[in-house]
């Protein structure tokens, strides 16, 4: 009897511990969730407290979009080298003190600091996805769904706690994300020891080159559309950071045993450069809209002749309810890739994303019916965040995992950034006493419906495989 029974106690011990890690990560998860989405509600609202312009309140997200594009192949690459859970243990302490500080001492430069501080988030599932893939190889996708379906729903959630907090004073909105940065720092530790880091060293140019390539890139396609895209600001930037990141790549993917900052030659293997083909343009097609979905909910058709005027507080609530289908495509989405494939799926939610907008495109005038179509938005979000994420390190070195899966959320920053300077393009070209036109916002709902076939398209080339390698 001991011989049968020993092995099956093993085994529920290994789903536990499995069980458990994966839930660790998912609380991990949640901080990223919600300090993404609890400051769309509370940034706005600060003008009259720190007697601060619009410009100025613009200036914040655009340091917040440029950090989140300069430290995702940063922290990615530190957790490959120095090890997965060190990198992430500082990873939440840093974020965890972020928040802290802005709750504790609202004031401009608290502020300012702490959104840079809040962007080391984007390491938690590239460090985290390393200690599940070198832990239990079987259970990546499984666990990369739990939590971008974590993300989701915190995303939505965050927004909506924020704004009911921050009711009669904005800043009592910071101290929403103060419970889940303890929570998360203190789940940092539960995770094991995964993985032998390389100790490989980082060549300082092509990093430098990177990081200043992308704050230049991302400040020209932020800014273009205020400065102007011929404007001499915008040319200087968006020069500059192209010049920049074309030498990296040059010195990164050409580097044989010299030091290299990140190894892009992993470009060269068709599905991950299928798949962040793939990201980008899934990131230019979704979560660039937030913006324009939240002006668009808001409008007064008296004055606008679209929109539905709805409250800050009942956008948050359509955000949070939506974030829950988004939730439930994620968790679904590694039985889809086991079931229907992985091309299949990708181009399911790709095609998908581009019928939501359709839908709006065709049916705004009704609630009822652009609510179908921001489902299927949401749907296609959470599907394609927690695929594109799980394949993102597939076919790469298990030593790599976490800087494959690094450029891959790179991929999808600079997809937002350029996703958001075309909204933003078609929007000031549209404007008609001061609000977008509604000729505007069909031409931002095609643009983007295209960009999500593109993404389809992209990702109809992933290679099929006679053997994924991976159970759950």
């Amino acid at each position: 009897m001991g011989s049968k029974t020993a092995p099956a106690a093993a085994s529920v011990t290994t789903r536990r511990s499995i069980a458990g890690m994966i839930f660790a990560m998912a609380l991990i998860e949640s901080l990223s969730g919600v300090t993404q989405g609890y400051l769309n509600p509370i940034l706005p609202a600060l003008g009259p407290v720190f007697e601060i312009d619009d410009p100025t309140i613009n200036g914040i997200f655009l340091i917040s979009n440029v950090s989140f594009a300069v430290l995702t192949p940063i922290i990615s690459r530190l957790g490959d080298s120095y090890g997965y859970r060190l990198v992430l243990r500082w990873s939440t302490g840093v974020v965890t003190a972020g928040v802290l500080q802005m709750a504790l001492w609202p004031s401009l430069w608290t502020v300012t600091i702490g959104v840079v501080m809040l962007t080391c988030v984007v390491g938690f599932i590239p460090l985290m996805m390393g200690i599940l893939r070198v832990s239990s190889p079987g259970h990546t996708r499984t666990g990369v769904s739990v939590m971008i379906g974590m993300l989701m729903i915190m995303v939505g959630a965050g927004g909506l706690f924020a704004g009911i907090v921050g009711v009669t004073s904005p800043t009592l909105g910071f101290w929403v994300a103060v419970p889940f940065a303890v929570v998360a720092f203190i789940s940092s530790f539960l995770l094991p020891d995964a993985g032998v880091p390389t100790r490989e060293g980082i060549a300082l140019g092509p990093l430098l080159a990177c990081s200043l390539g992308l704050i230049g890139f991302v400040v020209a396609v932020s800014m273009a559309p205020e400065w102007g895209w011929l404007d001499a600001r915008t040319l200087a930037a968006g020069l500059l950071g192209a010049s920049l990141l074309a030498y990296w790549a040059k010195r990164d993917y050409s580097a044989n045993q010299g030091k290299r900052f990140m190894d892009l030659r992993m470009l060269a293997i068709p599905r991950i450069r299928s798949i962040s083909l793939a990201t980008f343009f899934f990131g230019f097609a979704s979560i660039s809209y937030f913006g324009t979905n939240g002006i668009f909910l808001h409008s007064n058709p008296e004055k606008t002749g679209y929109g539905f005027a709805l409250s800050p507080l009942m956008i948050a609530i359509v955000l949070a309810l939506a974030s829950v289908l988004s939730l439930l495509s994620s968790l679904l989405t590694a039985r889809a890739l086991r079931k229907f494939g992985e091309r299949a799926t990708l181009v399911f939610a790709g095609v998908l994303l581009a019928i939501g907008f359709l839908v709006m495109m065709l049916a705004h005038s009704s609630l009822a019916g652009y609510c179908l179509g921001f489902a299927m938005f949401n749907l296609s979000l959470g599907m394609y965040q927690a695929g594109t994420r799980s394949l993102s390190v597939e076919g790469v070195p298990l030593e790599e995992t976490s800087t494959a899966a690094g450029l891959n959320e790179l991929a999808l920053s600079v997809g937002i950034a350029v996703g958001a300077a075309v909204v933003k393009l078609i929007s000031s070209a549209s404007v008609e006493s001061g609000h977008i036109s509604e000729s505007g916002l069909q031409g931002i709902w095609g643009a983007l419906a295209v960009a999500a076939l593109v993404a389809a398209a992209a990702s109809a080339r992933y290679p099929k495989r006679e053997n994924a390698g991976v159970s759950a």
